[in-house]
């Protein structure tokens, strides 16, 4: 998988627009399929991408997204233990770090996995933990190959870039499902808010709010950054799809702050 300009270029545009598919109700499946598509689509050659994702007692895998993985290799793997001998993802999940497995024809980690493989043509399998912002591992990102071999040094960093815009996006999911989970608000669904800071201490008097806060600074961190890529962006398309992304992320900022009274008493 060449590293390229333009991978890093399309993984920027996909980010920029996470706050916006996710606030209107886009699922993580599908946000996460429109990375990978990304990524195979600056692939100069067949590249199947998969990501996992681990259970929150650490023990076993689920399906997180894979627009090109088939159906039933997808059910066959999904809800796998991980372990020191389970695949590529099972074990990189398990060790903590990444697995290439240059042949899974011969490897013994794919000893009970292989048969679900090859009738695929799935020959070799590259396979990065996902790691969270404290650094704990919540998944695998996956390459797989019709020949065997392993990555290059250009492939490793790519897929470095890969990780980390995957985590990110993971990040962006979690925070807007607390958001939105029982005992939380959606401010720009509810009526005209009031966060009132308290006069002894400079925080927020509701659980949920300090959380909004912070997310609308994000948003404009991210609105600022965006700005700047699409001036400097090399092709007409990109220059647009950024523009597009600011445009809807303006959007969405004022939606919310219309919404909710950030001022004191």
């Amino acid at each position: 998988m060449p590293f390229a300009a333009a991978l890093r270029e399309s993984l920027e545009i996909r980010g920029s627009l996470l706050p916006v598919e996710f606030t209107r109700g886009d699922s993580l499946e599908h946000v996460l399929d429109r990375h990978l598509l990304a990524v195979e689509q600056n692939f100069d050659g067949e590249l199947v991408t998969s990501i996992l994702l681990l259970s929150d007692d650490g023990k076993r895998l689920s399906h997180g997204a894979g627009p090109h993985l088939p159906m039933s290799y997808r059910e066959a793997i999904d809800g796998a233990e991980i372990g020191p001998c389970a695949g590529s993802c099972g074990t990189a999940a398990y060790l903590g770090r990444p697995v290439y497995v240059t042949d899974i024809a011969t490897d013994p980690l794919w000893a009970d996995y292989r048969h679900l493989a090859l009738p695929h043509g799935f020959r070799s399998c590259w396979s990065t933990p996902i790691r969270d912002e404290a650094g704990s591992v919540i998944g695998t990102f996956a390459t797989y190959h019709r020949t065997p071999g392993g990555p290059s040094s250009d492939e490793i960093e790519a897929i470095a870039l890969i990780t980390d815009r995957v985590a990110q996006a993971i990040a962006w999911a979690r925070d807007v499902q607390d958001l939105a989970a029982p005992g939380s608000m959606k401010p720009w669904l509810e009526p005209r808010l009031k966060l009132v800071r308290s006069k002894s201490e400079d925080q927020f008097a509701r659980p949920w709010s300090g959380k909004l806060m912070l997310h609308l600074r994000k948003l404009e961190v991210l609105l600022a950054d965006l700005d700047g890529q699409a001036d400097k962006a090399e092709t007409q398309e990109s220059r647009e799809s950024l523009k597009l992304a600011a445009r809807d992320i303006r959007a969405l900022i004022a939606a919310i702050r219309k919404q909710v009274d950030f001022s004191g008493d």
